[in-house]
């Protein structure tokens, strides 16, 4: 469910007649914000998740932790990230034990988890951290293209000393594996952005071009079809690749979500099960009014059965 007070409980609500076709979905949060959010939205309706029969494939189960009786929605507070924090753990346990194939996560609060005292940035350090996995991509995706980022949430300042031909190697072999493993690419094709303007232009504007060349060599060396780097201006404005690899946060997201915010997918690599997000946060200006958009995770859930 995310965090409680965002609009996690309301896009799963508005999402369940779409998901339920070809997989069962296992919800986990708190049964009393769904209850109500139901009211609120559809009235005196009540669902029986475990006879809920939209789809073929019998119902919906929902697992009720049973951590909140009230809720504030758009507020960040302590509760609600440990909340958050053990909606996750719930969902580990069962991929990890293989009673569910995969994990679809709505959007946690950075500033609730903070509060809360626990000391990962997001969903994505989380699951990586509790699977042992120390090499893990955040990809982000939607129907048009994939961008791979090789640094996530850190500051722009801190980007270049990060950057390294071990790194970014790393997340060109992932990617290329993910896609061959998950997507069904026989033979993918990734494009590799420079890091500065001009890809560098031959080390007139920066040297960083130089290591993230060096990684891109010994990609191919080992029979991955990757080219780069491009300039990271014009490299996006004709898909014409299975992927991109981008070397931060904003220069990989701006473009993806331009091209289609409502159905842009967190996609995590490298972890030993499926895990998959909607691309928006937790939307806290509109949690609790009915509006949210539920297209995100309708999308999300999509690709996570679609990967399975």
């Amino acid at each position: 469910m995310g965090d409680p007070a965002g609009i996690g409980g309301e896009v799963i609500l508005k999402s369940l007649t779409h998901i339920c076709k070809k997989s069962i979905p296992v919800l986990i949060g708190d049964i009393s914000i769904i209850n109500h959010l139901t009211k609120s939205l559809f009235g005196d309706k009540k669902f029986d998740f475990k006879g809920f029969k939209e789809g073929n494939t019998g119902g919906v189960e929902f697992i009720d932790l049973g951590l909140l009786n009230t809720i504030r929605f758009g507020t960040s507070d302590s509760r609600y990230g440990e909340a958050s924090y053990k909606y996750i753990i719930e969902a580990l346990k069962l991929v990890c034990s293989g009673e569910v194939s995969a994990i679809v996560t709505c959007p946690i609060n950075k500033k609730s988890i903070h509060l809360a005292g626990i000391q990962f940035i997001g969903h994505t350090e989380l699951l990586a951290y509790y699977s042992g996995v120390t090499d893990y991509v955040m990809m982000m995706a939607n129907r048009s293209m994939r961008v791979s980022l090789v640094t996530i949430h850190i500051p722009l300042k801190n980007v270049e000393s990060l950057l390294s031909i071990e790194r970014i190697f790393k997340c060109i072999s992932i990617t290329d594996n993910s896609l061959k493993t998950y997507f069904g690419i026989k033979e993918p094709y990734i494009k590799v952005c420079g890091l500065n303007p001009h890809a560098g232009e031959q080390g007139l504007i920066g040297n960083e071009e130089t290591i993230i060349k060096e990684a891109i060599d010994l990609a191919r060396s080992l029979n991955m079809h990757a080219e780069g780097p491009f300039p990271a201006d014009t490299l996006f404005h004709k898909v014409d690749c299975d992927a991109y690899i981008a070397m931060y946060h904003d220069q990989g997201l701006i473009p993806v979500k331009t091209v289609d915010f409502r159905k842009t997918v967190n996609i995590t690599l490298g972890l030993p099960f499926i895990r998959t997000s909607p691309g928006h946060g937790t939307g806290f200006d509109i949690a609790g009014k009915g509006v949210a958009d539920p297209s995100g995770l309708i999308e999300a859930y999509r690709v996570a059965e679609s990967m399975v």
